[in-house]
């Protein structure tokens, strides 16, 4: 009978052992895990609601800081976002009231240290053609503030060629709207006539170290253009802003060949089909061309193997004091022509050795060392066009300069639909 019993299948082992210290010890370390997971649960929740509490505080802070020109969600969430914990700079607040006003935007990282962020500058024009002048209205010319390239500092390796400090405005569209750089979007409200403001010019900038994406560019681009909005609906400026361009170009700052440059250096292109090089630049960076821009800027160089070539021909015949590789890593021969339109020709000036010179809309000359201007009127607002020079490369080409400044000038203003062209003499070129 044993033999026809079935067989039984072995019994599986229990999951926990048999009852004991051992099983004792184990019931109470399940108790503490879920005690331990309670507790977790209950850390997340309230630090998500910390959070929740700080980004509010930190939305409160940038709408009260910044006038209420901008709204907060996208400025916190710039550079990857994530960031809750923002500091406002104490010595920044935005008053329409004032002529020149703005916010700076920190984020606040581990206990202690905090790190840029974001920053808005609000600037507005008085229509009153008397009104007085202050710091902000000015726009000074000189290699303290302006010049366009950046130099190797200690042992920093030098780089092979000119490197620029930064990229030109891009227009923003057709530039009515403004124009941007890697890093700043200004957006521009030119107010009817009649009213008390001319125009207002909203500058929105991201202030950390890491690259600006196109996403960030874009946002920023949004915050200057609400801002410039806002600020003109509050100040009475009647102003239609464009609309943002579907596309932002992705701002360049490596030369190319003069010879198959464009947008706003394309003149220079079409002046070397008609005209010999010989000493001039035979690098160019440019940015796209817009026409109602207020402010577009092209950069000419001679790169190293041109440099090297002119060198030697002229040291032989000055005093030049530097060597060729001083003049290769720190010093690189460059031309730059700039138009500026509207406002922005306000307090236009030249400096060289604290010595200023006024680049006046309906005049036209030189500051007798390395800056020429003409002007214009373009869309009936005042245009500056300038040329400016490096030294020693002014002597370098000093024949050329006249007629290149005027092959400019001649581009730009066609190119824009200007009138009222008044341009530097041949006596404004001459050196002694």
């Amino acid at each position: 009978m044993d033999d026809l019993r079935e067989a039984q299948p072995d019994r599986a082992p229990g999951l926990l052992p048999e009852r004991g210290p051992r099983r004792d010890a184990v019931n109470k370390l399940l108790c503490v895990l879920a005690v331990a997971g309670i507790g977790l649960s209950l850390w997340a929740f309230v630090q998500e609601v910390v959070d929740l509490r700080a980004r509010s505080e930190s939305r409160e802070r940038i709408t009260e800081a910044c006038g209420g020109l901008v709204d907060p969600d996208p400025v916190l969430g710039l550079n990857g976002g994530g960031i809750d914990r923002v500091k406002l700079s104490d010595e920044h607040e935005t008053d329409l009231g004032e002529r020149s006003s703005g916010c700076l935007v920190y984020r606040v990282g581990d206990p202690g240290t905090t790190y840029g962020h974001f920053s808005l500058a609000v600037l507005r024009r008085s229509a009153e053609p008397d009104a007085e002048e202050t710091a902000e209205d000015e726009t000074t010319i000189d290699e303290d503030s302006d010049e366009p390239f950046r130099r190797p500092y200690g042992d920093e390796k030098s780089s092979p060629g000119p490197v620029v400090r930064h990229a030109l405005p891009h227009p923003l569209g057709d530039g009515a709207l403004g124009e941007y750089d890697e890093y700043k979007v200004t957006a521009r409200a030119v107010c009817a006539k009649g009213g008390k403001v001319s125009s207002i010019e909203v500058s929105a900038v991201a202030q950390y170290d890491e690259p600006v994406t196109a996403e960030d560019r874009r946002t920023l681009a949004g915050l200057a253009r609400q801002g410039a909005d806002r600020a003109a609906d509050r100040t009475g400026c009647l102003a239609d802003l464009p609309e943002l361009p579907a596309t932002l170009a992705e701002p360049g700052t490596e030369f190319g060949s003069a010879a198959r440059t464009g947008g706003t250096c394309d003149w220079y292109r079409r002046y070397l089909t008609t005209e010999e090089r010989g000493s001039l630049p035979d690098r160019a960076l440019g940015a796209p061309a817009g026409r109602a821009s207020a402010h577009d800027a092209c950069v000419l160089a001679v790169g190293e193997k041109e440099t090297r070539r002119i060198y030697p021909g002229f040291v032989k015949t000055s005093d030049y004091p530097q060597t060729l590789d001083d003049v290769l890593k720190y010093l690189p021969w460059w031309v730059k022509t700039e138009t500026y339109v509207g406002d922005g020709t306000r307090g236009l000036r030249a400096e060289d050795f604290k010595q200023k010179t006024e680049l006046t809309p309906g005049t036209a000359g030189t500051d007798s060392d390395r800056t020429w201007w003409a002007s214009s009127v373009c869309d009936g607002r005042p245009a500056v066009h300038v040329l400016w020079v490096a030294y020693p490369y002014d002597r370098i080409a000093a024949d050329r300069l006249e007629p290149l400044f005027r092959a400019y000038v001649d581009d730009v203003t066609e190119r824009r639909g200007c009138t009222d062209v008044v341009l530097p003499g041949a006596k404004d070129f001459a050196r002694s």
